[in-house]
């Protein structure tokens, strides 16, 4: 379960103090396809951002159980590494800007989750595993035949494909996706979204933000902030 507790979060602007989200809470239960709506500056894609632990808020808590065992964490009250390596086990995350490592081919972008954290002798032992996982991911999203290339040679849509294969490499029991079929033509919309429709029917946690309305269809809920 993911429980969002009293969630503040406030950015200061030229034009002054802009609060995105306030007071905000929300309890998402294993196994939920959840979308979230609302218009532009609404904070969606800082909700996403805070979850993930890439941004702090300015109050609140970030409670998530995960099927490691180890109970529900506060993720706020990690350390900096302790939050990365958590994150990197636990959560899969699509957001819209492209950060891929440039140098490294569409394969090995996928890869690269996997090696966090494994020791050289431990990544020898599973390579197998990581190519068969990054080629079926790969494939899933319908850019295997690009797997040689490298970033600056994809569409937008492509490389929206990449993030999503990535954010899926470890398995994550949550995934957060940003907008995930923006750039993508209606027929891979589709695919996309019976991806993510698969991931919750297996007991994956889904949180995807959309102005889509039929991408919002699909979703268990819909959360408008």
């Amino acid at each position: 379960m993911i429980d969002i507790q009293n969630l503040t979060k406030t950015f200061t602007t030229p034009r002054g103090k802009i609060t995105v989200l306030d007071n905000f809470s929300l309890r998402v239960q294993d196994g939920t396809f959840l979308g979230i709506s609302g218009k532009s500056g609404a904070g969606k894609s800082t909700l996403l951002s805070i979850i993930a632990g890439l941004q702090k808020p300015d109050s609140g808590k970030v409670i998530i159980g995960t099927s490691s065992g180890n109970g529900d964490r506060d993720i706020f009250t990690l350390n900096d590494k302790e939050l990365s390596l958590f994150r990197n086990s636990n959560i899969g995350f699509v957001s819209q800007e492209q950060s891929f490592l440039e140098n490294l081919t569409v394969f090995d972008n996928v890869r690269l989750p996997y090696f966090i954290g494994l020791s050289r002798r431990n990544a020898r032992v599973q390579l197998n595993l990581i190519n068969s996982r990054a080629k079926e991911l790969l494939e899933n999203l319908g850019i295997a035949h690009l797997s040689q290339s490298y970033p600056r040679d994809l569409s937008g849509g492509e490389n929206h494909r990449l993030l999503i294969a990535r954010a899926l490499a470890n398995n994550p029991d949550i995934i957060l996706a940003d907008e995930p079929t923006e750039s993508v033509d209606s027929e891979r919309t589709e695919d996309i979204v019976k991806i993510f429709r698969s991931l919750a029917d297996s007991g994956k946690t889904v949180i995807l933000v959309s102005h889509d309305s039929q991408v919002l269809k699909s979703c268990d809920s819909v959360e408008a902030i």
